[in-house]
């Protein structure tokens, strides 16, 4: 034990030190060289961003040797190897390289990969150089420790460069798309405004948009919260809450599928600039919703448009009602009950008794009977195509579902 100590103290003398920095200054071009070949291949994006500042890989000797040597210095005892500080510059350059490699919209992985690649092939010639001049183990392995040490920290500095630019692009896309937002629903909409913001925020202007009502004013929280797209844009007007959303092919599934469980309303698509009245009719249809007029569910505007202009006026809805059923007023609740649902099914089928017996899963001598029933009672109106067109109305769309 005492012999291994001793020969561990021996110092190295400072000529083979001198001698390993000589041969690496001297060899630290063609190693880098080799790097740069191998960098070409797993990240040439490497190079053309270092040719771009106008420097090269094989300057990096004066920055990197005086780095590995550091680690070789002190007393062999101690273990701790020293991590070698890294200039300002290249903390910049890979802090650089990090961003640029998110602009770009391209993983870590593949960088930090080249990085592994480029320390393997550098420590191949330096580990060659070292024993060549008669480098102890010991002091060997420092070395290989501080290479890869210096290589961690270049790692590190580009991994935060590019989680500091994912931060800070992520902040300023999600004001500049807040500010997209708000100018996409102000009540006198800019075109260029429009165009402007929406280019700050990353987000492509579409031919037409929908709202997509998720809150609507004095409603309850949301309990599920939907999975939103990157394309669609968040909404708040006042306590109305709602995505926009660019209206293309395929939109329907893929917003079924975000929305889940969630009865959300969509607007019919309009121009960017009319981004508000596909609110407006978002918020209408979810007031027929409220009242049963319409299902409690995911909907689509455009699907149930008769029924929302149908019921756009109310006061108009409950004076035609009242006009066109007037002879069903005067029967009891169960026969006027009955009778409505019979007069609606044949509406709805054209007449067809057959369906009408399908629907409501009666017989067919029923519906007859029923139906001269509605004969005595509303006349020849049921053959006026005018006055079956108003108690469609009334009845088929104006009427909430029993």
């Amino acid at each position: 034990m005492g012999q291994t100590l001793k020969a561990v103290e021996t110092p190295e003398p400072p000529a083979q030190l001198q001698a390993l920095q000589a041969r690496l200054r001297a060899r630290f071009p063609e190693v880098m060289a080799e790097v740069a070949d191998e960098l070409a291949v797993l990240w040439p994006a490497c190079l053309a961003f270092v040719a771009a500042r106008g420097t090269s890989l094989e300057e990096a000797a004066d920055q990197v040797v005086p780095r590995l040597m550091a680690g070789l210095s002190g007393d062999p005892l101690e273990h701790a190897v020293v991590s070698p500080d890294l200039d300002p510059l290249l903390v910049e350059m890979f802090d650089q390289l990090g961003r640029a490699q998110f602009q770009q919209g391209r993983d870590l992985n593949g960088i930090l990969t080249a990085y592994q690649a480029g320390a393997r092939i550098a420590w191949a010639h330096i580990s060659r150089e070292a024993m060549e001049v008669g480098l102890d183990a010991y002091r060997l392995s420092r070395l290989a420790e501080t290479l890869f040490t210096l290589t961690h920290d270049i790692s590190a500095r580009t991994t935060e460069g590019y989680v500091r630019e994912q931060s800070e692009r992520g902040l300023v896309s999600h004001r500049a798309r807040g500010e997209l937002s708000g100018l996409l629903m102000s009540t006198v909409p800019d075109s260029n405004a429009i165009l402007l913001a929406a280019d700050q925020a990353g987000w492509a202007v579409p031919d037409q948009l929908a709202f997509v009502l998720l809150r609507d004013q004095d409603e309850p929280p949301l309990t599920y919260r939907p999975r939103l797209d990157p394309e669609w844009l968040v909404v708040h007007v006042g306590d109305v809450v709602g995505w926009l959303v660019p209206w293309v092919a395929g939109i329907e599934p893929r917003l079924q599928r975000a929305l889940g469980r969630i009865p959300a309303v969509v607007g019919a698509p309009v121009p960017v600039t009319e981004a508000r009245r596909s609110m407006r009719a978002a918020r209408g249809a979810r007031r027929l919703q409220d009242a049963g007029v319409l299902p409690a569910r995911l909907i689509f505007v455009p699907e149930h448009i008769d029924t929302v202009l149908v019921h756009r006026n109310p006061e108009l809805l409950v004076a035609l009602r009242s006009r066109v059923l007037e002879p069903l007023t005067q029967l009891p609740a169960g026969t006027r009950e009955r009778l409505t649902e019979t007069l609606t099914s044949w509406l709805r089928h054209f007449g067809s008794r057959s369906a009408v017996a399908a629907e409501l899963h009666i017989h067919p001598q029923t519906v007859r009977y029923r139906l001269d029933q509605l004969r005595g009672l509303f006349g020849d109106a049921l053959d006026d195509p005018e006055q079956r067109a108003q108690l469609f109305l009334a009845l088929v769309w104006g009427a909430p579902p029993e």
